[in-house]
């Protein structure tokens, strides 16, 4: 909110009594009742509807809508008006009647000039603020101009605000606020959902700051009232009533619910053991480069161990390394390695891949390879309970024998092979059973095993492995969506039925990133783009958020310009911490507004897309304390940016370094001499000069950026 959109008014509109104005002061007089006929409705400028509305909200909030009303002589007219004065509905958005009526009004107003009339007669109808409750606790961040809210909790349990703003407009909108939801209560007013702003058909009108500052008005009267329910709930000994995720001091983590693929639905997030979590992800085939489907699957588990341990659980995260397989195998005869030497050095590329997207380690990452013992022993135990059957050196499970078999995928037995990857000699007792243990081939690595020298099926490698490092039962097993059927619906037969045990509570699936013409990335399909081959053009960090963007769940469509927006957004964030302390010596701030909104959105399923909009909304806030002297206010907020950022696994870099970028000292003092030289010119009003300068750092890739505390620069991209 501000005071710059007075100036986008023509000066008489502040001079001279509107159509509105006069309508009002007709309307409060029944004896100088103006009549409307069809014809002077047709001919005015405003339609009679419009009028009587405006006429309505001029007379004040309350009991201003009947006098209008009444002033209509005509059944025909009163029934228009009405319908144009049809409030919002108090579901739509939350909105108390008031409220509701109030923007049911505004929006039934035919343009933007009676919508800010109105919104200076409501100013009009707002109560002085007195001097000491102009106080920093009371201002309104993020505004173009100075606003005040204060909050009192009245003994009937309902709330009392005051503001004030010291431009009209902005004195408007505090007033619909203020005025409306005084004589509410606290659930009333959490109930709001300040998106009603632009339903009124005021914000698509306003300026971004002052879009901007309508939401930061809202959320600060919010918290307000939460503090005041709080302390009066803490007086009376009721403190621990309060429900989580309420914006209070004693605000409790939001409950955390994860999309669990078994029941298709949203679940309440519950461990075995309270306090730990036990997780295993499906990793990756080692015999060629990662691509971005791969990296997708990356981030999105890196940050879910990350959220988890930032709510104070105690992680196990197992990711396996499929370093013996069909593919590798053939992939090493036609690079001349031997399988192992293929799957070791690919491994570390992958390793070298993660790294660089900023994606810590697992706590254990098993090889196939140094599991044969493990993985034997379990298809012993599949054997001997009649689960299993050997044939000419190889082992499968009979999956009709599983007689909860396609429960995680839900599809049927019929028409379906459960499938392995490769073609299978023809000793299985149906078509659907997979095959756990492979006899050995010439050529091909193998083991000794009860059946003779071989290696592991693909499916029981994963059963195994989790069972050594995480036991029967995991918390959360993971990967992406191609894993479902078969492998992962092959684990859960495999696992329950050799160990009697429930194998999974929470399946999470992370969707897939396509390639042009909307195809699955994928290497047997040969339209994968490498990691490494987009790290040549953009910073890791900068294709770690780019997956952040979009809904895990969601399958994502690669493109160039997305990374490029998303090159750009993460240096905006980072410009916002420029100033900021090296060293994070104190804890975020526990009230921030944005962190219980970052929390609420990363407790919701993980959902990164609200999550990195509160990270922007504090960045905007950044921006604007950057103008003056990067005091205790900016550096609390600095800090709390930082706090969330690290539980995405971003912006934990010096903001100096990022922005602008791995250049000499001779680049960059380059760029300070014509920052210099573009400032006299602008100085000395040679325009042309100074706009032929910014052109020449553009040219540069530098991005300059005017304040006023003068002019800072970045680099243009990351990488």
């Amino acid at each position: 909110m501000g005071s710059s959109l007075a100036g986008e008014m023509p000066p008489e509109a502040f001079l001279r009594p509107s159509p509105v104005h006069r309508i009002a002061s007709h309307s409060a007089a029944p004896s100088r009742t103006p009549r409307f006929s069809a014809r002077q409705s047709a001919s005015s400028k405003f339609s009679a509807d419009a009028m009587a509305v405006a006429g309505a909200m001029a007379l004040g909030v309350t009991g201003g809508f009947q006098a209008s009303r009444r002033s209509c002589r005509t059944r025909e007219l009163r029934a228009r008006v009405a319908r144009a004065m049809s409030p919002m509905s108090p579901g739509d958005y939350g909105l108390p009647p008031k409220l509701a009526g109030m923007a049911g009004a505004l929006s039934a107003l035919p343009n933007d000039r009676m919508r800010y009339q109105q919104l200076m007669a409501l100013a009009g109808k707002l109560k002085p603020m007195a001097d000491d409750l102009k106080v920093p606790e009371n201002k309104v961040p993020g505004c173009l101009s100075v606003v005040h809210v204060h909050a009192s909790l009245e003994e009937d349990g309902t709330v009392t605000f005051q503001g004030d703003s010291d431009a009209l407009i902005s004195k408007g909108l505090v007033a619909l606020l203020v005025l409306c939801l005084s004589g509410c209560t606290p659930e009333e007013i959490a109930g709001v959902q300040p998106e009603f702003i632009k339903a009124s058909g005021i914000s698509a009108s306003l300026t971004p700051g002052r879009n901007n500052g309508f939401f930061n008005m809202f959320k600060l009267m919010n918290k307000k009232v939460a503090r005041l329910k709080a302390a009066k709930a803490a007086e009376s000994g009721e403190s621990g009533a309060m429900k989580a995720g309420e914006d209070t001091e004693t605000e409790e983590t939001p409950e955390l619910q994860i999309y669990n693929t078994l029941s298709r639905s949203k679940e309440a997030f519950q461990t075995l053991e309270p306090g730990k979590v036990k997780m295993y992800v499906c990793g990756v085939t080692v015999y060629d480069l990662c691509h971005l489907g791969h990296a997708r699957v990356m981030v999105f588990f890196d940050i879910v161990a990350r959220l988890l341990r930032h709510l104070g659980y105690d992680v196990t995260f197992v990711r396996n390394v499929t370093d013996i397989d069909d593919k590798i195998i053939k992939r090493s005869q036609e690079t001349g390695e031997t399988a192992e030497e293929l799957a070791r050095r690919m491994e570390e590329e992958m390793a070298r891949d993660a790294k660089s997207l900023g994606c810590a380690s697992p706590d254990f990452e098993p090889r196939v390879s140094e599991s044969i013992e493990e993985i034997t022993s379990m298809v012993e135990t599949l054997v001997k309970k009649d689960f299993a059957y050997a044939g000419k050196g190889d082992v499968y499970f009979r999956v009709r024998r599983f007689e909860t078999y396609g429960r995680l995928s839900r599809c049927s037995l019929d028409g379906n092979e459960a499938g392995a990857r490769i073609e299978v000699a023809d000793v299985k007792e149906a078509p659907e059973d997979f095959v756990l243990w492979k006899s050995a081939k010439p050529l091909e690595p193998s083991w000794e095993s009860p059946w003779g020298p071989g290696r592991p099926g693909w499916h029981i490698e994963c059963s195994a492995m989790a069972k050594r490092y995480l036991g029967d039962t995991l918390d959360i097993h993971g990967g992406g969506p191609d894993l479902v059927f078969p492998h992962h619906e092959n684990e859960i037969a495999q696992s329950e039925a050799a160990n009697d045990q429930p194998y999974v509570k929470t399946w999470m699936h992370c969707a897939a990133v396509r390639s042009t013409g909307n195809e699955k990335m994928s290497k047997s399909l040969g339209n994968f783009v490498t990691i490494r081959d987009v790290l040549k053009q953009y910073d890791g960090e900068v294709v770690r958020f780019y997956l952040l963007s979009s809904q895990y769940r969601r399958p994502m469509m690669y493109s160039e310009e997305a990374l490029e927006e998303a090159q750009e957004r993460l240096l905006k964030l980072y410009s916002s911490l420029r100033g900021a302390a090296g060293a994070q010596t104190e804890s975020p701030d526990p009230e921030c507004e944005q962190q219980h909104r970052f929390l609420a959105a990363m407790a919701n399923d993980f959902d990164t897309v609200n999550a990195i909009a509160a990270l922007t909304d504090l960045s905007r806030e950044l921006l604007q304390l950057q103008q003056g002297d990067h005091g205790a206010e900016f550096q609390t907020k600095a800090r709390q940016l930082r706090a969330m950022g690290a539980v995405l696994g971003i912006l934990q870099r010096d903001p100096e370094e990022v922005c602008k970028g791995p250049v000499d000292s001779d680049f960059e003092a380059k760029v300070e001499d014509l920052i210099q030289a573009r400032a006299d010119a602008r100085k000395a009003k040679d325009f042309a000069k100074a706009d032929a300068i910014r052109d020449e750092l553009t040219g540069m890739g530098v991005v300059i950026e005017d304040g006023a505390k003068g002019t800072s620069w970045r680099v243009a991209s990351l990488a």
